[in-house]
């Protein structure tokens, strides 16, 4: 497999993308005018406490309160089985403690932060205050995991605790152990940090776009690291070691990386609402608040078996379109798959197992449910920051995020209601309407003030005129008090 890890830098914006030969498969974007918080260590002041709820709010200097839950924490807790964690939240209003933030802003809710601090590095991740060590699952043969969890024994300290990270499975002892003196020296600083800092001070910033990329998607297997920037690509032999020196590619900064390369397009598909499928099948993701649904649908496939059998490939198409869209565009949270209903229960089986095996692929925890008699799947993905369409669109300012715009019909009505307010005025002698061409197209094509006028307006005169700057919702109306009227080039005359 070609694996490229692709990092622009731009005054305004930083942009990393993973392709796989030539797909796509993560894509990550940071403003310059934006700053992460993820990852960021905070002197922070209990402000009040939730004991039903093991929880509290804590100033921490952001605009809202971070909540802090007591099993809140930055590492995945599925590596942790069987590890001493805190159940109970041992703190008290005015209490001055250090939390990390776990969850970034994301509407109108404030950040969420964790009392359990942890330090991610390229192979390892320290725990302070945990006194174990984890292997990552996706480490499977059982004789190396024994060798990474005897070396870290060597290496950890009496109280501390240490995630070994998938990257580390070829790693020396002596790289992990470097590492972790590393991230133990950087601890020891921010208690002493803690110690001179005031409430709401940052302890520790979490690294940016680029660093993180090297520490968490680079792996050995990545045949190229394409920069635009030559500083940044001596930074990043600096830290991967000489090895990935001859990997680095620096690219024209006075070309676009993404469309040169072919990009542009895939990466403006993943913000359409309709995912299109090999087959002619399709793709719904609709996001809301509190979840996000994907609906799947046949569209043009017609299969060339039975309906049983068209279903059922259309599913594992979906099954496996949907894991790589969750992990391209970073949605989070809860998300509901409405697949198409299937007789079989092997078949469903089938498309469970395809799905949970594509989402192998993804470094994001992520947990399938199961499938309802209804073929609904709940999936839960962990949130940490916002959505990729989060810093990529807006929201719409002619339907205010709704989705949607009115229908022709109810301009003209609008439209309706606006003439016979005008013609209620004295000394009205005629009205002009401005608005979009394809409403004045509407009006005249299907004669919609035909009957109106000849009843009630027979003693005014009523132009339109098209103006393409003019929103199809938007509408003029201006009238005229003699009977001599200034008119647009392309007014039109409404006949009745």
């Amino acid at each position: 497999m070609n694996k490229k890890l692709l990092i622009d830098v731009q005054q305004r914006r930083t942009k990393v993308a993973l392709v796989e030969n030539s797909q796509l498969v993560e894509f990550h974007v940071e403003k310059s005018d934006s700053y992460n918080i993820v990852g960021n260590i905070y002197k922070g002041r209990v402000m009040n406490v939730l004991p039903g709820m093991q929880a509290a709010f804590v100033d921490v200097g952001l605009e809202k309160n971070a909540f802090l839950y007591v099993g809140d924490m930055m590492a995945d807790k599925s590596e942790l089985v069987g590890a001493d964690l805190p159940q109970e939240l041992s703190v008290k209003e005015g209490d001055v403690i250090m939390v990390q933030v776990v969850k970034d802003r994301m509407g109108t809710k404030g950040a969420r932060v964790s009392h359990n601090i942890t330090l991610p590095g390229r192979l390892l991740v320290l725990m302070p205050s945990v006194n174990y060590i984890g292997i990552s699952k996706k480490i499977t043969d059982k004789r190396l995991r024994e060798n990474l969890y005897d070396a870290m024994q060597k290496i950890k300290l009496k109280g501390m605790g240490f995630i070994v990270r998938t990257a580390a499975a070829k790693a020396r002892f002596k790289d992990l152990k470097a590492e972790a003196q590393l991230l133990i020296s950087h601890w020891q600083e921010i208690l002493e940090k803690f110690e001179k800092a005031k409430v709401s001070d940052a302890l520790h910033y979490e690294d940016d776009l680029v660093s993180r990329t090297l520490r968490d998607l680079y792996t050995d297997d990545i045949n190229e690291i394409v920069v635009n920037d030559g500083g940044i690509g001596d930074r990043i032999a600096r830290l991967l070691g000489p090895r990935a020196r001859k990997s680095i590619v620096v690219f024209p900064k006075d070309r676009d990386m993404f469309h040169d390369m072919g990009l542009t397009e895939q990466i403006d598909s993943m913000l359409d609402q309709r995912v299109k499928l090999e087959s002619g099948a399709y793709l719904i993701i609709n996001r809301t608040e509190a979840l996000t649904v994907i609906d799947v649908n046949t569209g043009k496939y017609v299969g060339d078996a039975n309906l049983e059998e068209t279903v059922f490939k259309t599913n594992l198409l979906a099954a496996k379109e949907i894991a790589k869209q969750l992990r391209l565009r970073n949605i989070g949270g809860i998300i509901v798959v409405d697949f198409i209903d299937m007789e079989s229960d092997e078949h469903r089986r089938q498309v469970l197992d395809c799905l949970e095996e594509e989402l192998k692929k993804d470094r994001v925890k992520t947990t399938v449910v199961g499938m309802s008699g209804l073929g609904l799947v709940e999936i839960t993905r962990k949130k940490t920051r916002n959505e990729i369409a989060a810093n990529l669109l807006q929201t719409c300012p002619y339907c205010n995020g709704n989705g949607y715009v009115y229908s022709h019909d109810h301009i003209v009505s609008k439209i309706s209601v606006a003439i016979i307010d005008a013609f209620q005025k004295p000394q009205v002698r005629g009205i002009l309407v401005s608005c979009n061409p394809a409403i004045v197209d509407y009006v005249f094509k299907n004669r919609v003030f035909a009957e109106y006028l000849s009843m009630s307006l027979n003693r005014n005169r009523i132009y339109f005129s098209s103006d393409y700057n003019m929103h199809t919702q938007h509408f003029k109306v201006k009238e005229f008090h003699t009977n001599e009227f200034d008119l647009p080039q392309n007014s039109r005359y409404l006949a009745y």
